[in-house]
């Protein structure tokens, strides 16, 4: 799957805590279009970004996901609701 995302959304990817390393290939083989970036995906490598992307969301004491951590709460549904996840 091709997935576009802001540079913002990559670069916190590659902020993430342990990154894995099939997971920095799919950043090193991205396409810049624009403003923003493609990555290519597997449906593993899909599944693997979708879940650290899912362990960087924080919520704060309400349930409402934390600011600092909205970025990664929009990849995780950018990944869940792409048509060819």
């Amino acid at each position: 799957m091709d997935l576009a995302i802001t540079r913002p959304q990559f670069d916190a990817i590659g902020r993430a805590q342990h990154l894995p390393d099939v997971l920095k290939a799919v950043l090193d083989r991205a396409k810049m279009s624009g403003d923003g970036v493609v990555l290519h995906l597997t449906y593993e490598e899909a599944t693997a970004l979708q879940e650290l992307c899912a362990w960087n969301v924080h919520m704060d004491a309400a349930g409402n996901v934390t600011a600092g951590s909205r970025i990664y709460d929009e990849l995780v549904r950018a990944i869940l609701t792409h048509p060819e996840y």
